[in-house]
């Protein structure tokens, strides 16, 4: 008997998207193997066919191989220096233009926030530079619906404000039990909604600048493309994007941003 691990697997990912309104073929096929074989790993399976009957099955399955599939471990400030550089280039930028304009409220998107570490720390940024009575807005968004609840509480361990000023922490961040719990903190909004980077329309725009960091990894070049477009047109007109360390934008889409900081990945639309 001949067995087509492709077949297999192609219908594995079938069934995931169909259940969970995902659209897995913007990803990229190592990725989606990869993270399906941890699943199987954890769960004894040692085939795909023999992971295909767990799923028809188990409901359950469905939900915890999705989370397999799109969740993400990050960290307040992760990878420091593009957030000093949001801090002291990219915010008074963005503050002297709107003073012209005269508008005090600026809007972000942290698309693919996972447990929401991100777009509190764009948050945590802007109010330090920005006058009190600013309004901040950021829109965070996430396929895993999972993440967006949790990251909606604002709660995490100790270890991953470790990239945060002893002083910062004291100010934004409460004791809860022994982890801590992100303070209400004033004129700031950040909205969870769950969304999907390879399918869905922009979720808003006019934004002053996007971040979407370690996200196209996953992605086939296609995919890459509809992402990239769709977050030009949602910035305002000098609006910022800020992608991973070791991303690149396609040639299709380098004409549509001028770069601002090569090393930190941070980009201008033009």
């Amino acid at each position: 008997m001949v067995v087509n691990l492709d077949e297999d697997f192609n219908f594995l990912v079938r069934k995931i998207s169909k259940s969970s309104g995902i659209v897995l073929t913007g990803y990229r096929d190592s990725y989606l193997r990869r993270r399906i074989d941890l699943r199987m790993k954890a769960v004894g399976a040692d085939n795909y066919a023999t992971y295909k009957g767990l799923l028809e099955r188990n409901q359950n399955e469905i939900k915890e191989v999705i989370n397999a599939l799109t969740v993400n471990v990050t960290e307040f400030m992760r990878d420091k220096t593009p957030f000093l550089f949001f801090r002291k280039e990219i915010l008074p930028e963005i503050m002297e233009r709107k003073n012209k304009s005269r508008s005090n409220i600026v809007r972000f998107w942290s698309a693919a926030c996972s447990y929401g570490e991100e777009p509190y720390s764009i948050g945590i940024c802007s109010r330090e530079v920005l006058p009190e009575d600013w309004s901040v807005s950021i829109y965070a968004t996430d396929i895993n619906e999972k993440c967006l609840k949790d990251a909606s509480q604002g709660i995490y361990r100790k270890e991953q404000l470790k990239n945060l000023e002893p002083s910062i922490v004291r100010k934004y961040f409460e004791p809860f039990g022994e982890d801590f719990k992100v303070r209400n903190i004033p004129k700031l909004s950040i909205r969870f909604q769950k969304h999907d980077l390879t399918s869905e329309a922009p979720i808003s725009k006019h934004f002053d600048t996007v971040f979407c960091r370690n996200v196209m990894i996953y992605f086939n070049e296609n995919q890459k493309v509809k992402m990239l477009t769709d977050f030009y047109n949602s910035l305002s007109e000098g609006g910022y994007l800020v992608i991973g360390k070791s991303e690149t934008l396609p040639a299709e889409i380098r004409e549509l941003f001028t770069p601002v900081s090569v090393k930190e990945k941070i980009f201008k639309k033009v």
